[in-house]
């Protein structure tokens, strides 16, 4: 084999930090799908203060948009794609975007309706899209889905609780009924959805110190932790209790199989959302999406929660207004 030049050598070295560069500062990408009106485009407007439009009656999104977001160091490309379930023939040309979107994104958050209790449409849906790919594929792809009960606010008996956190800011959380039905619904639909991929699905975190035990379903390296199968409740339990200093490792790849329940209008569990999405990605997109990870993504004005909780008594025999919940100060 002949030697390399001088120039040919310096050529190498830079093409290997120009691409060690670009891969580094390559943009992070999360797809959002789901059925029409489950309020895709209404999340990532609460997310990252967007103006995606949105319309109570009839769909918006009718082709794929693209918003960015900057981060410390880099860019957030979330895809908002159109909702399926307006027509079949729609909804054929959907599937082949979702299944595109699917193999690219870093991170996929399929919205589901907090309120329904049918999920028949969305396994048709996911089987559709898994269908084309392998088994051991089918499972890595199911990785990268966090599923979500968007607009969990519709289960609004009995009432949400709403904190005045001080002079302006509030911040909603459901009441214990309230929150022990979106556990329940939140465990079946991650039953429902991912337990059958249980055996293949890994489920990754950042790698924050020097992990190391000996448990076959782990691997790791300086930078990720990975854990192949399905961890649940009683196997967190249990490496928790055995490996009680890494209880937040175990946590976090905890996590990663989580329905998560929230509400873009009451701007509920926004920060775990986030959390999830951008655990992961990975240690790297904790340094370059930190600004991201804050409470106030919990938070919204308290005259604005206040709109929230509009109800009047009328007396009609006396056409007089009884009490008006608009008007009350806390």
């Amino acid at each position: 084999m002949q030697a390399l030049s001088q120039e040919q050598i310096e050529r190498l070295k830079k093409e290997a930090i120009e691409s060690f560069i670009k891969a580094a500062n390559a943009p992070f990408i999360v797809a959002v799908i789901g059925q029409t009106g489950v309020g895709k485009s209404s999340l990532i407007n609460a997310l990252f203060n967007t103006d995606l439009k949105t319309d109570p009656v009839k769909p918006c999104t009718m082709a794929i948009e693209k918003v960015v977001v900057k981060g410390n160091q880099g860019e957030l490309w979330f895809y908002d794609l159109p909702g399926i379930g307006e027509s079949e023939s729609a909804d054929a040309r959907y599937i082949e975007d979702y299944k595109q979107k699917l193999f690219e994104a870093d991170v996929v958050l399929w919205c589901l309706h907090c309120d329904s209790r049918s999920v028949t449409f969305d396994v048709s849906a996911l089987n559709k899209i898994l269908v084309s790919f392998s088994a051991e594929k089918q499972a890595q792809l199911m990785s990268k889905i966090t599923f979500v009960l968007t607009k969990a606010d519709t289960l609004s008996h009995p009432a949400w609780i709403l904190a005045k956190m001080d002079n302006t800011w509030g911040m909603f959380a459901p009441s214990k009924v309230t929150r022990d039905i979106l556990d329940k619904k939140a465990q079946y639909y991650q039953e429902t959805f991912l337990f059958p991929y249980r055996h293949g699905i890994v489920s990754r975190t950042y790698n924050d110190g020097n992990f190391k035990i000996d448990d076959p379903q782990f691997s790791w390296d300086t930078y990720s932790i990975v854990f192949q199968g399905f961890m649940d409740e009683p196997t967190l339990s249990q490496l928790k209790g055995k490996y009680p200093h890494y209880q937040e490792v175990f946590q976090r790849l905890y996590q990663n199989y989580q329905v998560v329940p929230c509400s873009s209008s009451f701007r509920y569990n926004l920060n775990k959302l986030m959390l999830v999405i951008v655990n992961k990605m990975g240690k790297e997109a904790i340094a370059r999406f930190n600004n991201f990870l804050n409470d106030q993504l919990d938070k919204l004005p308290f005259a604005k929660a206040k709109e929230y909780s509009n109800l009047i008594v009328i007396d009609p025999n006396k056409n007089r207004k009884l009490f008006d919940l608009t008007e009350t100060r806390i």
